[in-house]
């Protein structure tokens, strides 16, 4: 399998980026007008008030198509290629537009989302890339000053924000935590009032440790509202299959904006409306919001970072303030 290189490690704010960015572009048309001349059908995957939707309607009305089931919220189309709709499409440039190309045998020669796929080796002036397997690609943001943060590190730590695809957030911080820390490792989570006795019970394995985290929320109970206590849980992760266990049993914290933070020792705790952990670690991973990204609390340089995500490929870097 091959895939086309997207990678373009360039801050955003620099014209090497945009440079890189466009010599993307202009390899996927390449790829996509290759594969358009070597197809017998296209699919394409629209979604609504995206840009191409006006252009998929435009080839609706004069090239021969039917409409395809699909388990995605967008609309599926497959145009049926002659060498008319060919030519418009080239002349066109739809590039950009989720596709899939199949030859006469009904077979997929190609696929165009998010990476660009195919079967064959091409002799274009492209970088491209064989995989067994589609890596994952990530964008860093990078903060200076992260008022929000609540680990106090050594030295003077930056936030770095790791997003992907929303379906990956997991694996992406199962292999960076393995990446960076050793056995055993120490994760924190706070839960919901109430639950200290069952956490303790069922996580009595990982020498889990309750502590009060002076944090408070207002809640509403049969007996009326109260300010309910948020328990924190330190947990020791002896291996990777203990890992996988509290992914699989906890990482729902995550997602719902709840605390959860991997270290590589039990961080300190200063509890109280104002909660801050503090530690002389080198770098601590926790989540963004609802876990739309990893972040990672350090004051390595960003060389450093990216050396963890060499097995991905990163599409977009940016230095925030």
């Amino acid at each position: 399998m091959y895939i086309l290189d997207q990678t373009n490690e360039w801050d955003v704010d620099l014209p090497e980026f945009d440079k890189r960015d466009a010599e993307v572009r202009k390899q996927r048309k390449m790829l996509y007008d290759y594969f358009i001349m070597k197809a017998s059908t296209l699919n394409i995957l629209v979604y609504r008030g995206l840009d191409e939707e006006n252009v998929i309607k435009t080839m609706r009305k004069h090239f021969k198509n039917k409409r395809i089931k699909t388990e995605h919220r967008g609309k599926c189309y497959k145009f049926f290629l002659d060498d008319i709709t060919k030519s418009w499409i080239i002349e066109n440039d739809i590039s950009e537009c989720t596709s899939v190309f199949y030859d006469e045998s009904d077979k997929v020669i190609a696929d165009f989302n998010s990476h660009v796929t195919f079967y064959e080796k091409v002799e274009l002036p492209c970088k491209v890339m064989q995989v067994s397997e589609l890596p994952i690609q990530v964008d860093m943001y990078i903060q200076e000053k992260d008022i929000d943060r609540d680990v106090d590190l050594k030295g003077q730590a930056k936030s770095y924000f790791i997003s992907t695809d929303h379906d990956y957030i997991e694996q992406l911080a199962l292999e960076t935590i393995e990446r960076i820390y050793s056995y055993p490792l120490s994760i924190y989570v706070e839960t919901y009032d109430g639950e200290q006795e069952q956490m303790q019970e069922a996580w009595a394995k990982y020498d889990v440790e309750y502590i009060d985290s002076g944090q408070r929320v207002f809640t509403l109970s049969s007996k009326g509202m109260y300010h309910a206590e948020v328990p924190g849980f330190f947990l020791t992760v002896k291996n990777k299959e203990e890992l996988r266990v509290v992914f699989q049993e906890l990482l729902y914290l995550a997602f719902q904006n709840d605390t959860f933070i991997v270290s590589q020792n039990k961080l300190d705790i200063r509890t109280g409306r104002n909660r801050i952990f503090k530690t002389n670690e080198e770098i601590v991973l926790t989540f963004d919001h609802d876990a739309q990204a990893i972040v990672l609390y350090s004051a390595e340089s960003l060389g450093k970072i990216k050396s963890y995500f060499t097995n991905y490929m990163i599409t977009n870097t940016q230095q925030g303030s």
